[in-house]
């Protein structure tokens, strides 16, 4: 029998884009266990896309405070973004904005997060 998902240390997730496909990913429960504890309660979570120059993101409904904030992102980097609250899908380098929370990553084909339309559904699914 294999472990419960609150249990792992790594969850494998897909990311499924309208328009897009479906990324294949993972929360990593070291970046930020409490945060990621909240979110695969919450599983699955769906929203409507924005942009930023280095991301797309979707709102959240999650009140939590920055448990390790990241210094830098990474192409490929899930980010929680408490302010928002927002999770991000990262696709190139960049400074974070202040309390910006690496919960995952996104194995591969990251780059085809560019070609996301605001306004696209998002929904993060447990594998």
């Amino acid at each position: 029998m294999s472990e419960p998902p609150s249990h792992k240390m790594r969850i494998p997730i897909n990311i499924d884009i309208e328009e897009v496909g479906i990324l294949e990913g993972e929360f990593i429960r070291f970046y930020a266990p409490l945060t990621i504890r909240e979110l695969l309660k919450m599983m699955p979570i769906e929203g409507f896309a924005a942009k930023w120059g280095y991301a797309v993101y979707i709102q959240v409904n999650l009140k939590r405070g920055a448990e390790k904030p990241a210094e830098k992102i990474n192409p490929g980097d899930i980010l929680y973004w408490p302010p928002g609250p927002y999770l991000l899908l990262s696709f190139k380098e960049a400074t974070p904005p202040s309390q910006s929370v690496r919960i995952g990553k996104i194995d591969k084909n990251y780059g085809l997060l560019e070609q996301v339309k605001p306004g696209s559904r998002i929904r993060f699914i447990l594998k």
